[in-house]
């Protein structure tokens, strides 16, 4: 059974080598791929604006995973960060990322409106990593034009549960990764949404890829473990997935 992981952190910090051998030790075949935090901005001080360090470092690791992707099974994400450029086009998606107390997105600006409107334009899947009422609008504000992926089942989102009784599930543009999720949020998404907008993801390096595809083979079988494992991420990267959010 085919097996991707769809939530890895690779660059200069996290070498592929080092991610390669791992997948290699859980029989994961590849993935999708996006910038470790540190090399897009300084999360460690919350009034970061940028500066020519940080753009060279953006430069540098986008380039590397492009580089990567011409020669493994390797789908680049681009980590959009408050320059807001144009995004090359072989990116097959993007990151969106900030936690509580880490500098902020520029969100009023048009240069975001433009990024935001590009990225729905060419309907690149976005994994949105952001506090809740942050998370809330930029869903409103994508408005369904291509699809949203919530990591960690929305552990860092504000919650799987606060997510779903928002009703923030409710739209088949919204997808989830397993990334260290609990089994019991995983399970319930399921039974309440079906299996075909759960990705498995292992968060690498934070998660071990073969520990967290050992918790999907003990949740799901059959076809429902082939959309997961691999299934649903490679229908969102194909001609699938035009067909989907057109």
């Amino acid at each position: 059974m085919k097996v991707l992981d769809s939530h890895v952190h690779c660059g200069f910090t996290e070498p592929y080598e080092r991610i390669a051998a791992l997948w290699l030790e859980g029989d994961i075949e590849g993935g999708a791929a996006f910038s470790p935090v540190e090399e897009i901005y300084d999360r460690y001080d919350p009034f970061f604006t940028d500066s020519e360090e940080y753009l060279e470092s953006r430069a540098r690791v986008h380039g590397y995973l492009l580089d990567l992707a011409e020669r493994e099974q390797v789908y680049p994400y681009f980590f959009v960060w408050n320059d807001f450029p144009s995004i090359p086009e072989a990116f097959k998606g993007i990151k969106w990322h900030r936690h509580a107390n880490e500098p902020v997105y520029r969100y009023e600006t048009p240069e975001c409106d433009r990024i935001i409107n590009e990225i729905c334009r060419r309907k690149l899947p976005i994994v949105l990593e952001e506090e809740f009422s942050h998370t809330l609008e930029f869903i409103r504000k994508i408005a369904e034009r291509t699809v949203v992926i919530i990591p960690h089942m929305g552990a860092l989102n504000g919650g799987y549960y606060r997510l779903k009784n928002a009703g923030i599930f409710e739209s088949p543009m919204v997808w989830v990764d397993t990334a260290l999720a609990g089994s019991h949020e995983i399970d319930d998404f399921a039974k309440s949404f079906g299996s075909d907008r759960i990705m498995f993801g292992s968060d690498y390096p934070f998660g071990v890829p073969r520990s967290e595809k050992q918790k999907l083979l003990s949740l799901f079988s059959g076809d429902e473990l082939s959309l997961v494992l691999a299934g649903n991420l490679l229908r969102l990267m194909g001609d699938k997935a035009e067909k989907l959010i057109s």
